[in-house]
């Protein structure tokens, strides 16, 4: 008895042990710990294993609000995640929402029809499976559920639709689809109303078989005669004695029964991958590969298919070795680098179905045309002239930047603000004796825009995208386009090339020698900058006639880059110099613009000869000008001088023109 009592009492302290243990693990795991310290979120665990840095609570975590359940909304692949906690959700860069069963707007369910399969899931799903596959988006909200979603796809399935025709007493077929098999009322009979088969009849839909199947058992049968293309297809196609349409043509399997018996896709065909442009036998075109079914243009059978009337045609442009769908440049010759013609143009050819089509860039130079090479594919396209703020730009680098405009820069010339005009650029970098630094070069249009030069006004030929060039602050670095109008006086952009030289010299006498024996030797010297600059033997006393005329060529080199200037050839290649004129003293030296002038008398004291240039018509450069230039000659007291005088007719302003006038001071004073 003592001893069932000591085993009684032993056992009893014993089970108080055992549920003191219990209670104490109990305790200790009800924690919510945010995260734990192996990384886990919102789990039930001991205190021991939270991590301190995040929240934790004596409790349940449905009991927490750091940790309440709800819908996670994965906004970039339109997923919805039921039961999920907020801080993991945010933490995923999903949408949390207060709603555990997913019961909210973006995660409502739909039909996603892709080509022939069906999904049910979210728009936003729905739209990022569409983008993959490259289809259009097809979301039917009308659908609630999956079975149904999936039965809509295949309802775009293809195949033979076989029935009873009883005027025939036979069955017949039609190449359809699911849909319209199940809706269709062919012949006399109205066909059975299930999608699949009907084995007790023969009748229903077959997926993917062709009528002429001869498991089918249908009046249709292999055409050997006729070939056939569809609409929006690229390819040529069998067709059977019943008018459907079967495989592509593949000569080698015409009398195949495997290939007259199920659907063959396209990369199952022949000449899968290449383009089969002219082939009798294969079908299988492909117009991205450059080619397209056509019927047959053979001539006594030569270039015709083994069966039917159609082939590949080749879309390729063989007289100008270029492919279907490139583009390239065509141009009037010479162009770029200032050389472009009066009445060029530049045009962008495409090579469209085995033509070449040309369009034409905007006239007047308003476009041109670039062209780049992509793995060995061509193209092209017009775009605008970029040659409008040329004449501002002062340094090589800003003149030649392509990206920002199309202008060339010229070395030798440059503006000169003290002369207001264009200058021969000098060694030392200095202007006139003085010490500033000069450009060497001149910044003009890569394209020389065009202009309507027989308009009366001089003003035509430029759209509203190309404004006007402002007269008023005409010349190299200062000249610039004006948002004001929609028209360009092209004789303000030619007249930046004029110019007027005073070029002078004076006689020194060297003094005689310590012995007074022999008088000092007398010499001319220049007597100004412009003499330095353009005069290469000063002491001869004169500027040569040959000196003016490369002034003339140079210059008009120069003004033949602005525009439709100067002495210039036109398109058909006829070259007329009336654009321009240079002239020494009053005596034309280049240049055919205008009437002759008559050389000056420098014999009386008080010669003066007017010269006039008439309006020259048409011609290479095609631009009527006029001008008057006035030189007066003195000879009071033994010195020569001369002033050069030009003045404009604003209705119809000169092109261009160079004269050149000098003067000897024969006393062996110091010139101006």
């Amino acid at each position: 008895m003592k001893n069932n009592k000591k085993i009684l009492l032993v056992m009893m302290i014993g089970i108080l042990f055992s549920l003191t243990l219990m209670f104490a693990s109990a305790a200790e795991s009800n924690y919510c710990c945010e995260k734990t310290t192996a990384g886990a979120w919102c789990q039930n665990a001991p205190q021991s294993v939270c991590d301190t840095s995040f929240k934790t609570a004596p409790t349940s975590c449905d009991s927490t609000s750091y940790c309440k359940k709800g819908c996670c909304f994965d906004g970039n692949e339109g997923l919805c995640m039921e039961g999920t906690p907020q801080k993991v959700c945010e933490d995923s860069s999903g949408t949390w929402a207060d709603n555990e069963k997913c019961d909210v707007p973006q995660c409502n369910l739909g039909c996603c029809v892709l080509a022939d399969q069906g999904a049910f899931v979210t728009l936003t799903r729905c739209k990022q499976m569409s983008g993959f596959y490259g289809i259009k988006t097809d979301f039917r909200t009308t659908i609630t559920n999956e079975l149904s979603c999936i039965a809509t796809a295949q309802s775009a399935d293809k195949g033979a639709c076989v029935f009873e025709d009883s005027a025939l007493l036979e069955k017949s077929c039609v190449f359809t689809t699911r849909a319209n098999c199940n809706v269709a009322n062919l012949a006399s009979d109205v066909l059975v109303n299930n999608s699949e088969q009907n084995f007790s009849t023969g009748s229903g839909f077959y997926k993917d078989y062709l009528c002429t199947a001869p498991e089918l058992g249908t009046e249709c049968a292999p055409d050997l005669k006729n070939t056939i293309t569809l609409e929006g297809k690229d390819e040529v196609y069998f067709q059977d004695t019943c008018g459907n349409v079967a495989n592509i043509y593949d000569a080698s399997k015409a009398k195949d029964n495997a290939y007259w018996t199920k659907v063959y896709k396209k990369s199952e065909s022949c000449g899968y991958g290449d383009s089969n442009a002219g082939s009798t036998t294969c079908g299988n075109c492909d117009y991205f590969l450059g080619s397209i079914a056509k019927k047959s243009t053979g001539i006594l059978g030569i270039g015709d298919p083994a069966y039917g009337d159609y082939i590949c045609a080749d879309l390729s442009c063989a007289e100008a070795d270029k492919s279907h769908g490139e583009s390239w440049c065509a141009k009037d010759e010479p162009s770029g680098d200032g050389k472009d013609t009066v009445g060029s143009r530049y045009y962008r050819e495409i090579c469209i179905m085995g033509e070449v089509i040309t369009e034409p860039c905007a006239d007047y130079r308003n476009e041109i045309c670039i062209e780049d090479t992509f793995n060995g594919f061509s193209e092209a396209q017009c775009r605008v002239n970029r040659w409008q703020d040329c004449t501002k730009q002062k340094e090589d680098a800003d003149c030649s930047n392509t990206l920002a405009r199309d202008c060339k820069w010229i070395e030798g010339y440059y503006f000169s603000s003290n002369t207001g005009q264009i200058e021969k650029a000098v060694d030392d970098q200095t202007e006139y004796g003085q010490l500033h630094p000069t450009p060497q070069g001149l910044c003009v249009p890569n394209y020389p825009p065009g202009s309507n030069f027989w308009g009366a006004s001089e003003t035509g030929g430029f759209d509203a995208a190309t404004p006007e060039f402002n007269a008023t602050t005409p010349g190299f670095g200062t000249g610039y386009i004006s948002p004001s109008s929609d028209t360009i006086d092209s004789s303000v952009l030619c007249g930046l090339a004029n110019m007027k030289i005073v070029v002078q010299f004076n006689k020194t006498t060297k003094p005689a020698d310590i012995f007074g024996l022999f008088s000092g030797n007398e010499e001319w010297e220049c007597g100004n900058d412009a003499c330095e600059r353009y005069v290469s033997n000063p002491s001869s006393g004169i500027i040569t006639e040959a000196e003016v005329q490369a002034i003339a060529t140079d210059m008009n080199g120069i003004c033949s880059t602005l525009g439709d200037c100067g002495g210039k050839t036109n398109w058909v290649g006829q070259y007329t110099d009336d654009g321009y004129a240079a002239y020494l003293l009053n005596k034309r030296l280049a240049g055919s613009g205008g009437a002759e002038v008559l050389e000056s008398d420098s014999s009386s004291n008080a010669a003066m000869s007017t010269a006039t240039t008439g309006s020259t018509g048409t011609s290479g450069s095609d631009i009527a000008s006029t001008a008057t230039a006035v030189s007066t000659l003195a000879n009071t007291a033994g010195q020569i001088s001369g002033e050069v005088v030009a003045d404009i007719d604003s209705s119809n302003p000169i092109q261009f023109r160079i004269i050149i006038d000098y003067f000897k001071n024969m006393f062996g004073i110091a010139g101006n």
